[in-house]
């Protein structure tokens, strides 16, 4: 998935410059993400919005990420459930941090992209700017951070309820796999759009 790939680089580049890093994601891109487990780990995932072409709405499915051995070392094999079948979605060294954040913004950026017919090059990059920039409490255990890249943009009137989105991202740093749960959220602005992924107990 090439966008996926993008948007990966993208904060890569961010995190590893040091521009506007933020501690968030210093936690999420920090290497060896799922090295502790050798287990596939599955996050419950959810998609709620309106019945528009090229929108696919996702009442219960879910995102599974397999350690994966192969030639180049050790990687990390991400496949989409949806409707009990399997969609294998891309492989990552398992050396480059979590792409689990990366796969669910990537959707964002295409299901925002669908419902307003906007730009998803202008959409991943505004969300790749609030990402890099973004800061994390200081907590003992999970800590919930909120994103709004939208929310003084200067295109926001053609957005409609996604001038208003609301990204959380709950991490725990102390833990193997950081991402607990994603969160983007469109209802408080009076939008249908929701999506969740949500981390499995083993």
């Amino acid at each position: 998935m090439r966008p996926l790939r993008a948007m990966l680089l993208l904060v890569a580049l961010t995190v590893a410059t040091g521009a506007e890093a933020g501690r968030l994601a210093e936690v999420i891109f920090r290497p060896g993400a799922f090295a502790a487990t050798g287990e596939v780990t599955c996050y419950a995932h959810r998609r709620e919005g309106p019945e528009v072409r090229g929108l696919q709405l996702v009442p219960e499915g879910a995102l599974l990420v397999s350690p994966v051995a192969s030639a180049e070392g050790p990687r990390l094999a991400l496949v989409q459930r949806v409707d009990g079948r399997d969609q294998p979605v891309a492989s990552f060294s398992a050396a480059g941090g979590d792409p689990v954040l990366l796969w669910f913004l990537e959707n964002t950026v295409r299901s925002m992209a669908t419902i307003t017919e906007g730009s998803p090059f202008y959409i991943r990059n505004r969300m790749r700017e609030a990402l890099g920039a973004a800061g994390l409490a200081e907590a003992e255990g999970p800590v919930t951070a909120e994103l709004r890249p939208f929310a003084e943009d200067p295109k926001r009137a053609a957005m409609g309820a996604f001038a208003g989105l609301v990204l959380r991202i709950t991490v725990d740093p102390s833990a193997p796999v950081p991402i607990r749960a994603l969160e983007a959220d469109t209802t408080a602005a009076g939008g249908i759009y929701r999506e969740t992924l949500t981390l499995e107990a083993p």
